[in-house]
């Protein structure tokens, strides 16, 4: 050992550090501070040389966190050290303080450290957490005094390390916990937002019909009722009968069937309301309440019901007209004998008055006939220069409510400055609203619905062409593309699809689609159809545009 007696005794060199450890730095500066104290004792032959190395988070591997006299080659040497390699990887291995008399086998060739130097192992809980390295000066000698001085400012360490650890994970903690509140605020807000910009109402209820929470939709839907939902009882706004309707989901499994309501305002007006409950459920699984989606169909079932009423319409009136031209051509024939008889019967009154009494009822159903046929024709359409996007804005409010209700997106997408179409613009109309519905039949829920417009090209004439051989090459055409991902058409019904009384519904009068297409016959417009069964239909139709 040096015949250097050391300036501090071992007690005062640990109240020494035990205040360090005391003093309010980040771990690296208090580290640091520790072994700028160590190399500075006298009388223990420590050199200008030392380094604290931690064991990185569940790995054997350490890493160095402090050190002095250190040049940028050695401690890129030492940066990392696997456990079990070199002289501090040793150490972490056995777990005992070691002093080496040689430099450690990863600094390089020419190294200007000391050869000596102490590896002592920073141990918590009879585990290494890390090891503090310190250099001696040539011709030092190993003692007992020292190894358990270094040992006990090694354990010293320990606390440190583990206590700021531990303040860290409590910092992260309190970080973690205040971007989950931040999270949980930004949900809460998010959610919101998505109830509010909802386009039908939402009621969330407990079990008996208390409402907790509304957005503004269902307070608009039911504001005929009452002027405030939330915190109220559902059973106070629309009645015991109705609010138990609406909440005879609550023990029942989870599925989602839509169902009607039928109330009646102050006013008298019948309000018909389409909703669906999904129960709500807690963190733990029970059943605490229900989510109901509300909308209003009353304008939707009006609608329906107006084209329940055209399609009967429609149906008497192709079959007024078939009825009536088989009838006319005997009636004629009926006149024609009724006017030789009262030729040959000029003597004989009676006959006279029997012709001319059948000549009159024949030309009074030859009148009821030209009526029939009057009422059995399409009515000559009012054409004129119309935007297709201010009829598809006319058109699309009308099917809105039972696009929602079936859970279908409808997409429009139409090429800009498009210019107008010739046609008569309520007809154009009929033809989008029968196409729309008969899309939603056929998508019957969650599905798509799109309608897209562009100038047809001259580069793509010919493969419009091919589709419609009546196009044709000295015409501008707006083409119109519209498509739904419904159950398809198999390649028969495409072909029967635009007859007359051929349905592939059980309901259907067979006339919707071939007044469709005589429609836009009537407007100078086609229609084709492209369908494969299971992957959706595409109508596309094709408009002249002005001039």
């Amino acid at each position: 050992m040096s015949d250097r007696v050391p300036e501090k005794h071992h007690q005062e060199i640990i109240n020494d550090i035990l205040k360090i450890s005391l003093e309010p730095y980040q771990l690296k500066d208090q580290l640091e501070h520790f072994l700028d104290y160590l190399i500075t004792l006298r009388g223990f032959d420590f050199s200008q040389q030392a380094a604290i190395f931690l064991v990185e988070q569940d790995t054997d591997v350490l890493y160095i966190k402090a050190a002095r006299g250190f040049s940028v080659d050695q401690a890129s040497a030492c940066n990392t050290v696997r456990f079990g390699v070199c002289h501090c990887g040793q150490v972490c291995t056995s777990g005992k303080i070691q002093f080496f008399a040689q430099a450690p086998d990863l600094l390089l060739a020419g190294t200007d450290l000391p050869g000596g130097h102490y590896c002592v192992p920073i141990i918590r809980d009879e585990e290494a957490i890390g090891v503090m390295v310190i250099y001696v000066a040539d011709g030092h000698r190993t003692s007992h005094d020292t190894e358990q001085l270094l040992e006990a400012i090694a354990n010293i360490l320990a606390t440190v390390i583990e206590n700021q650890r531990m303040d860290q994970q409590l910092i992260n903690l309190v970080n973690d916990l205040r971007i989950s509140i931040i999270n949980l605020r930004e949900e809460k807000k998010f959610s919101e937002s998505i109830i509010q910009g909802l386009n039908h109402g939402l009621l969330v209820t407990d079990l008996h019909g208390h409402i907790l929470k509304s957005n503004a939709i269902a307070q608009a839907i039911l504001s005929p009722f009452s002027s405030v939902l939330d915190d109220r009882m559902l059973s106070d706004i629309i009645g015991n009968s109705s609010a138990e309707h609406m909440l005879e989901n609550r023990n029942l499994p989870a599925a989602r069937t839509e169902k009607e309501l039928v109330l009646t305002t102050t006013t008298g007006e019948q309000k018909i309301f389409s909703f669906s409950a999904v129960p709500r459920e807690d963190a733990r699984g029970g059943r605490v309440g229900l989510i109901i989606s509300l909308s209003d169909i009353s304008e939707l079932k009006y609608v329906r019901k107006e084209m329940e009423k055209m399609n009967r319409l429609s149906t008497v009136a192709e079959i007024a007209s078939a009825v009536a031209h088989e009838v006319r051509n005997p009636l004629a024939g009926i006149k024609i004998m009724a006017q030789s008889i009262e030729e040959n019967a000029e003597d004989n009154e009676e006959q006279l008055e029997c012709s001319r009494r059948i000549i009159r009822q024949v030309d009074r159903l030859n009148e009821l006939l030209s009526e029939f046929f009057s009422y059995a024709r399409p009515v000559v359409p009012n054409k004129r220069p119309v935007s297709l996007a201010a009829i598809l804005s006319e058109t699309l409010p009308l099917i809105h409510n039972k696009l929602m209700n079936r859970h279908i997106e409808l997409v429009v997408n139409s090429s800009k400055d498009l210019p107008a179409i010739v046609v008569d613009p309520n007809q154009l109309q009929q033809v989008f609203l029968n196409l729309i519905l008969n899309a939603i039949d056929a998508i019957r829920e969650q599905g798509r619905i799109e309608i897209s417009s562009k100038l047809l090209p001259k580069s793509g004439f010919t493969a419009y062409k091919k589709k419609f051989p009546g196009l044709r090459n000295d015409r501008q055409y707006i083409v119109v593309h519209f498509s739904d991902n419904g159950a398809g058409m198999s390649a028969e019904t495409v072909d029967k699809i635009f007859e007359p009384f051929f349905t592939t519904k059980s309901t259907g009068t067979g006339l919707g689609l071939s007044i469709v297409y005589r429609t836009l016959r009537e407007n100078d417009a086609a229609i084709v159809v492209e369908s494969t069964e299971g992957k959706g239909t595409t109508f596309l139709m094709f408009f002249l545009t002005e001039g």
